[in-house]
């Protein structure tokens, strides 16, 4: 019975969906003691597909595997990925084109070799996520073009693959650890300034100095860190008047009516400067991943900040274990070529020994996501105000808003369409009237739109360009309704990132509306009865492969938090009703104030919001070596720290309160276990050191001198010369409002980071331990759990 069973599934003559539980045992009893996998394997593949997959055919790539150039298209959550490689660009070193006869082998192995990105056979069986399988090209291309650029020193016209070797891949690694993959795979900062070296000598003492005097914000002074080319003023002068004259700072635009035509990019166009570099080298890379140097910019391209950023990451010079693990692993799937018809093969040992373990033996690796933790006080803060804010103006900044703009969109923006505007020849003609009907509207009866409530704290205009003198100060004097318009997104998009945690593409993507579970009016009677939750795709989750789906996440909520959404989803649903925006919209919502009218959120967009509330609310400043002062701008993902941060700071600053009120849980030991299901291993390791560091400051923790004697141990010290209650604390303390604007010397925020680091490294080697114990009072007959935070430092050897 059983072996016609498994007949019965191999020749399809049964479907696994008629078997019954009974039968669907006895076929894999049945297969494994005979031996006979065939049904198994047709078991497997109707849940994987994997046997259906086709190396040559993969679902994203759109023309042929022996095609010359390929175009790709990978999906995943409505985000489309599109690419294409043109292998025909390549020439060897023997000036053949990688796509000539003589190099087919080498071409098909680095074919088989991407495709390997997302072959279930290649990757434990399972089908990645699009999103995966595109970072995986790129790793891929990297490493491929890693090797075209150092192909001479493996021989590569002549032996192809063949002359692989351990060394030559771990030096690549190891120069991938210590510069990243642009400066270790491409040596791109290096060949960028021997090019500019070799190519001033060209430029004239005239050319330049007339250059400079078109362009005076060339030669400014800079910090140390950000001369990362290292040439002189001067230098940066002729590189600059030479970059121009190959049309470095012009950029193509499509235009319907006028095709391509050049524009002035005055921060540098990439992708001009690497095409010079690296044309004909290596396969061409998208240059939207590489970033300009702020030495080479004509302009200053950060004026939509009152002042520059601290810095959001942790400064080191060395890249991550995460980018070093994900390269080795794209790097591994080389082994897909081997056995394939008509590919170049390698020895098989040649990738046995690279290891992350063994690459950490050369190189000093950054612990993954180590990101500079915000002052706590700053965060508080910044709830406070953000808060406070939406409660108070939510409404009447969206009704005008909406008012304004459904109005708006209906006056003329052609030339001339104000009937009361003379032209230039006539004798009337006045140049402070608008030439079109919107214009005229904008600075007359758009106000009459503005609610009261607003205009009564200052509001007196629409917008207030960048170019404005004061236009911060006027900002926060509440002059203009869409710059109001953009901290109240700013303020629940800082309150929404706290609350959810997650990614700032998982925020990003949420819906316009329907964000709510249950999805009913937080203010009306059934609403205030509901418990409520907001929902969101969860990006690194779910099925991949052609069909793959996220999963769908459900974070608690206050009703009070809800409703502010609730308003955001109405208003959002206005404004499409009203042909307010000319795409699908998001959750948080870009408003436009040249169309008058709404874009949905891009990361850009994203944190120009941001911005715009660190501004309103005048976040920290630090001052820099030159006396210069920096704010602190905040980004996502150092608001993911929130929940874990409140938790060790609740014994300062109260905030235990505020964690159970967002969460809806009562017992503060199921809120820890929480926070630690929630959060990352290296989220909590983070705000653990930086606690550590702050109770270092003011002694409030036990076994100082053990953790002295640890970080003596480790960094090979002598531990009478740490003195580590010496460490300033310069940025955990405002406890009020004059605290808040004070400004540390960034000197001492680098000593605390230093320090912070080195703490770090103990935590996640286990090395110490910072755990909360648990213990329940009784307090006015009523039983009260509350928790102390212990220090523990493992013996040394």
């Amino acid at each position: 019975m059983s072996v016609k069973l498994i007949e019965s599934i191999v020749n399809e003559s049964r479907t696994l969906s008629e078997l019954t539980k009974d039968e669907l045992w006895s076929l894999h009893d049945a297969s494994v003691a005979n031996g006979d996998f065939r049904a198994l394997k047709v078991a497997t593949n109707s849940v994987t597909g994997i046997y259906d997959y086709k190396e040559t055919n993969p679902y994203w790539l759109l023309n042929d595997f022996s095609a010359s150039t390929w175009y790709i298209e990978i999906k995943d959550n409505g985000n489309t990925y599109p690419r294409t490689i043109d292998w025909s660009s390549v020439t060897l070193s023997d000036n053949l084109k990688l796509t000539a006869s003589r190099h087919r082998p080498l071409l098909n192995a680095f074919k088989y070799w991407i495709t390997a990105a997302d072959n279930p056979r290649e990757n434990s069986g399972k089908f990645k996520k699009g999103v995966s399988v595109n970072i995986s090209i790129l790793n891929i291309i990297a490493l491929i073009n890693a090797i075209l650029i150092h192909g001479d020193s493996i021989q590569l016209t002549k032996q192809h693959l063949a002359g692989l070797s351990d060394d030559f891949l771990m030096a690549l690694m190891v120069k991938l650890g210590e510069n990243g993959t642009l400066n270790g795979l491409y040596d791109y900062t290096n060949k960028v300034r021997e090019l500019l070296l070799e190519k001033i000598s060209f430029i004239s003492e005239d050319e330049a100095e007339a250059f400079a005097k078109e362009h005076p914000f060339i030669t400014r002074s800079l910090l140390p860190e950000e001369q990362t080319l290292d040439i002189s003023v001067a230098e940066r002068v002729k590189a600059c008047c030479w970059l121009n004259n190959i049309g470095y700072y012009q950029a193509k635009v499509n235009s319907k009516r006028e095709g391509k035509f050049l524009r002035k990019k005055k921060k540098g166009n990439a992708a001009v400067l690497h095409k010079y570099i690296y044309s004909n080298l290596i396969i061409p890379v998208d240059s939207k991943g590489i970033s300009t140097f702020d030495e080479l910019k004509l302009i200053d391209m950060d004026n939509v900040k009152e002042f520059k950023a601290i810095p959001c990451r942790v400064a080191s010079n060395n890249m991550s274990e995460t980018l070093v693990r994900d390269n080795i692993s794209a790097l591994k799937l080389l082994n897909a070529v081997h056995g394939r018809d008509g590919a170049s093969q390698f020895p098989p040992d040649t990738m046995k020994s690279i290891i992350l373990s063994r690459i950490k033996e050369h190189v000093k690796l950054k612990k993954n996501g180590r990101f500079a933790t915000l002052p706590p006080k700053l965060v508080f803060n910044l709830i406070k105000n953000c808060y406070e804010f939406t409660h108070e103006y939510q409404d009447p900044i969206l009704n005008s808003v909406l008012s304004v703009l459904t109005e708006g969109v209906a006056k003329s923006t052609q030339r001339y369409s104000n009937n009361n505007y003379f032209q230039h020849n006539s004798p009337n003609h006045n140049p402070t009237v608008p030439s079109t009907e919107r214009g005229l509207w904008e600075s007359t009866d758009a106000l009459t739109s503005i609610d009261y409530k607003l205009k009564k704290i200052g509001v007196d205009r629409l917008s207030i360009p960048y170019s404005e003198e004061g236009v911060f100060e006027k900002r926060r004097n509440n002059k203009s309704l869409f710059d109001l318009y953009n901290v109240l997104i700013g303020s629940i998009q800082t309150l929404t990132g706290i609350i959810m945690a997650k990614r700032v593409d998982e925020l990003i993507s949420l819906k316009s509306y329907g964000n709510l579970h249950p999805n009913i009016d937080p203010s009306s009677k059934e609403g205030k009865k509901a418990d409520y939750e907001l929902i969101a795709n969860l990006k690194k989750s779910g099925n991949g492969g052609k069909h793959g789906k996220n999963v769908i996440i459900k974070r608690p909520i206050s009703r009070s938090f809800a409703l502010i959404i609730w308003k955001l989803e109405k208003f959002n649903q206005a404004a499409m009703k009203n042909g307010l925006n000319k795409e699908k919209l998001s959750l948080f919502n870009n408003l436009n104030t040249q169309k008058l009218n709404l874009e949905k959120v891009n990361m850009r967009s994203y944190n120009i919001h941001l911005n715009t509330v660190c501004d309103y609310f005048e976040t920290p400043l630090v001052t820099f070596e030159d006396g210069e002062q920096r704010r602190y701008y905040i980004r996502q993902h150092q608001l993911r720290r929130f929940f874990a941060m409140v938790f060790f700071w609740s014994k300062r600053f109260d905030g235990m309160d505020t964690l159970r009120w967002m969460l809806g849980h009562t017992d503060v030991e199921h809120l820890y276990r929480y926070i630690t299901e929630s959060e990352t291993g290296a989220i909590l390791n983070g705000v653990k050191a930086s606690y550590i560091v702050d109770a270092i400051q003011k002694n409030t923790l036990d076994n100082i001198q053990e953790l002295a004697d640890a970080l003596a141990e480790r960094y090979g010290i002598d531990s009478s010369n740490i003195s580590l209650s010496t460490v300033t604390d310069v940025s955990c303390d405002y406890e009020d409002t004059s605290d808040y604007k004070t400004t540390p010397h960034i000197a001492q925020l680098k000593k605390q980071e230093k320090l912070e680091s080195q703490i770090l490294e103990l935590l996640e080697d286990e090395v110490i331990s910072l755990e909360p114990e648990f213990f329940t009072i009784e307090k006015n007959g009523h039983k009260i759990n509350d928790f102390t935070l212990t220090l523990q430092v493992k013996e040394l050897d």
